[in-house]
């Protein structure tokens, strides 16, 4: 591997840290999509419950009773509007991140099979 050409070095350093910024970047989706069906329950069961039940919210390791259905629904659909929004842009990320790990894959996999290190898996 020491006759490979410092631009081919390059190329595989910059798509290693490509692949791990996307590691990072579905990771972080991943993690808001869990919240994101969290909130989505815990508004389908607000609505199936009768009026006169009483809600609370956790906060921190308490609960606390919530004064108006009306109040808990509107920070719900909150929470459910940023994490939206936060999924989204990071669906974002992870599109322009595979936009440019895709052709620099192809182009290590081709300067590597040419120096004879192989291929790089994409």
């Amino acid at each position: 591997m020491n006759d490979i050409p410092d631009q081919l070095r390059n190329d595989v350093q910059q798509l290693q840290a490509l692949q791990q910024q996307l590691q990072g970047v579905i990771a972080q989706r991943q993690q808001l999509e869990l919240q994101l069906a969290e909130v989505k329950g815990a508004m389908d069961e607000l609505e199936k419950i009768d009026e006169n039940t009483p809600v609370y919210k956790s906060i921190g390791t308490i609960l606390v009773k919530v004064r108006s259905r009306e109040e808990i629904k509107k920070e719900l659909a909150d929470q459910k509007e940023v994490l939206d929004y936060r999924t989204n842009s990071l669906k974002k990320q992870e599109e322009v991140l595979n936009g440019k790990i895709s052709p620099l894959a192809q182009r290590v996999s081709q300067g590597l099979q040419k120096y004879g290190g192989g291929s790089y898996p994409a």
